[in-house]
This record gives structure tokens, sequence and C-alpha cells, in this order.
């Protein structure tokens, strides 16, 4: 038995948005129909969206957005919904509101390829998440939970497939060039090392002297232990520094990694020349880890709709953990669920697997230990309600055991603790 969804026009949004939820969150089949009478006969689990219903099946109605194939500027008119403001308001429906437009309006970022005409940063607080309080709830999530729940109140018998809660933190550092062979080579690097500022060995050596650094080879063995005993899968994230490939080379840290998933950090540009950028950071990568196939990206500055995701797809990654906000926690696209891409200039879904985090050690740094352990806490649990994947990024250095970083790296211990790993 699986759902069948009836709509009289079956648009890619449609088709997109209804997937989502049914198939990626709440694991389950999905048949769509614009015929009403095969609909009326089927003797599956019946779904309509529209204007009005065919029979006495499950209704939604709708509103406009899902029908369209344009990036319109959208004037919005909310209606309350529990303790929080949900947009498209409708009338004689189940909820509310259009839960549908509302999941693919968040979902896509709908909002940020208007604000791209902009020249400026998108921050959180500028995000209708923010403005309608549920920035900080997989809010898609919660709502496909309503739907499942209307669903077996109508047809009990029927059985969704199992989801599980997931923990998965995300680790980012720099790779630290190394000192080329010959006297030319030394000495050509090592100016480079003092004009150019992502060359980043002298700064990174005189903080180990001074005690200020830390040793990513020495962290990255002390975690491993850790993760080995608590069954921890992290993602790994590299930022290679503006030198020749040939300063790359397989270190200690690289064959700590050789097993790990490892990608690209900040990869993403504004324009498209840095396609070869990534495509560089991709060589580099290959160089120092071979094995690794299907590479994934991260971008925590500044991410642009949809030129980011458009250069990752033309380098050929296939895989971001950039969906979320540096500065601030949050479920940017309003979901804990992997979800595929949605161009919306070009109205298609795209290979491109997207996962979001919701917490960064960059925004909890400047937080009493209390305050950490109740957010950390706070975002599991949201996430665990709904057994999503519990994503989030600390930086290298802030789970060595050097005193300035005690902070962070005990609360990484207890989030990874306190999420049952």
């Amino acid at each position: 038995m699986h759902l069948i969804i009836f709509s009289s026009v079956l648009t890619p949004r449609i088709k997109y948005i209804f997937n989502f939820i049914f198939k990626d969150i709440l694991k389950t089949e999905v048949e769509f129909t614009g015929n009403a009478q095969y609909f009326l006969q089927s003797e599956q689990v019946k779904i309509s969206y529209g204007e009005k219903p065919l029979d006495d099946e499950i209704f939604f109605k709708s509103s406009s957005i899902l029908f369209s194939n344009k990036l319109d500027e959208i004037t919005f008119k909310t209606t309350l919904f529990g303790e929080y403001d949900v947009p498209f308001p409708v009338e004689k429906s189940p909820l509310p509101f259009d839960v549908f437009a509302a999941s693919f309006f968040i979902v896509t970022r709908y909002e940020e390829y208007l604000h791209q005409k902009k020249d400026e940063d998108f921050k959180a607080n500028k995000s209708y998440q923010y403005k309608w309080k549920i920035l900080e709830r997989p809010i898609i999530d919660e709502w496909a939970l309503l739907i499942k729940n209307m669903i077996h109140k109508k047809y009990p018998k029927f059985k969704f497939h199992d989801k599980r809660f997931v923990n998965q933190p995300g680790i980012n550092f720099s790779i630290t060039p190394n000192v080329p062979d010959g006297f030319l080579s030394k000495t050509k690097f090592l100016f480079s090392s003092v004009f150019n500022k992502e060359n980043n060995f002298l700064s990174s050596k005189f903080d180990l002297l001074t005690g200020m650094g830390v040793s990513n080879e020495t962290v990255l063995a002390d975690l491993n232990g850790n993760f080995e005993k608590r069954q921890i899968n992290p993602l790994f994230f590299i930022n290679f520094p503006n030198v020749p490939d040939n300063y790359i080379k397989v270190n200690g840290v690289s064959r700590t990694l050789a097993s790990k998933n490892v990608g690209l950090l900040r990869p993403c540009a504004s324009d498209k020349e840095k396609i070869k950028e990534i495509k560089t950071g991709l060589s580099k990568l290959k160089k120092i880890l071979p094995e690794q196939i299907n590479v994934s990206s991260q971008q925590l500055d500044v991410l642009k709709f949809p030129i980011c995701y458009l250069n990752l797809l033309n380098s050929g990654i296939t895989t971001d953990y950039s969906m979320g906000y540096p500065d601030h926690p949050g479920f940017r696209a309003g979901t804990c669920t992997p979800f595929n891409w949605y161009d919306l200039q070009l109205e298609k879904v795209t290979p491109l697997l997207v996962y979001s985090y919701c917490q960064n050690d960059g925004t909890l740094q400047h937080l009493t230990a209390e305050t950490i352990h109740h957010s950390l806490k706070d975002y599991i649990d949201a996430v665990k309600f709904v057994n999503g994947y519990f994503l989030s990024n600390w930086q290298l250095r802030s789970l060595s055991s050097h005193l300035k970083y005690k902070k962070l790296k005990l609360a990484f211990d207890e989030m990874n603790r306190y999420a049952g790993n």
C-alpha cells in the first residue's frame, strides 16, 4: 500500500515538495496522478491538493506558489498556529495554512534568491523563519509528523518505514603546506609564506612555538580514539592554502584521515571564475587522500544562491554541508533531513544532496558553559523528536587540550554523550 497524490496540475514544484515530505522525511512511497477517475477508483491512501476535495480523501487546500514556474515577489499574509506564525493561510483544510507551499518556500531558500539582487550577505535575523519564530525548529519535519498523524487517523493500518536519529559532527581545519626540497624551492616557498597571507606556514609554526597553536596531527589522533570508542562517524573538511600542488604532500594528517569522510572547506564562490579554484582544491585533496570518491563540501562564510551551488555541481561535488548560519544557531532550510537542492531559476531538482547543520562552535564560544549545555541539549532534543540528522560544526583547534578551548572541548564531549554516542 502506498500514497496516491492527486492534483489537477502536477508541477515540478508540487512533485518536489510532496516527494521530500513523504519519501525523504516520512519514508513512504508516493504515486502522482492528475486523472480524477483513476484517483477515485484507487484503493491506495488518497491525498488531494487543490481548490476542493474530490470525495472523502485527505484534502489539503492549495495556494498559488506551487502552481507557478516563476520566481515572484511574495506579499505575505500569516496566521497564528500554536505559538508561532505560519505563511500561506487557507480555509477549509486540515491545517490553517498551506503546509506544502510553506515547506517549499523554506527548503528552497526562496527568499534568498530574491535577496541575491542586493549586494549584502543574508543574515539569520533577516529570514522569515526568524520573524515567524520557527528558525530554532526543524519545522518541516514537525509539520510532516502532523501529516503522518492525519494519515494514521484515517488509515490506521497504513505503515511508514522507520527512520533513525543520527549525530554526525563536522570538524574543519586548514592544512599547513610542506616545505619543498631544494634550496631554490625552499627560498621561494619561505618568501611566499611571508608575503602571501593564504600560505599559513609561518603563522602556524609561530603559533606552535608561542604555545598559541595546536598540532592538527595530535588532535586528530586523540579524537580518533574517542570516535572509535563511541562509534561516531564524523565529517572532516579541509581548507588548502593557496600554494602549488607540490607543496601539499601525504603526511601524518592525511594518513590519519585515510578511512574518514573528508571534504573541501570553503570551496564556494560568488562568481563563475572560482570554479577553477574549486577544482584546484579537489586536486589537492585527491593528492593527499586518493581514495576519496564522493567528495563533499562545506562553506562557512558567505553562501549565495544559486551561484555557490551551481559552482559545486559544475566542479563535480554532489554533497554539501553548508546549509546553516555560521553566526546563528538554527535550521536555515527548516529541516534536519537531507534533501536534493531545487534550483528555482531552472525550476528543476538537482543532484546536489544538501545536509543542514544547526550548531556552530563560533556561536558557542562566547556563551557560558551552562548556556552552551542547554543550547546543545535543546537542539539535540528537537532533532531526536523527528528522527533527523543532528549536524554541528567545530574547528579542530576547539577540540584540542589547549586551555583556551577547554570549554568548547567539554561541550563537544557532552554533546556526543547526550546524543547517545
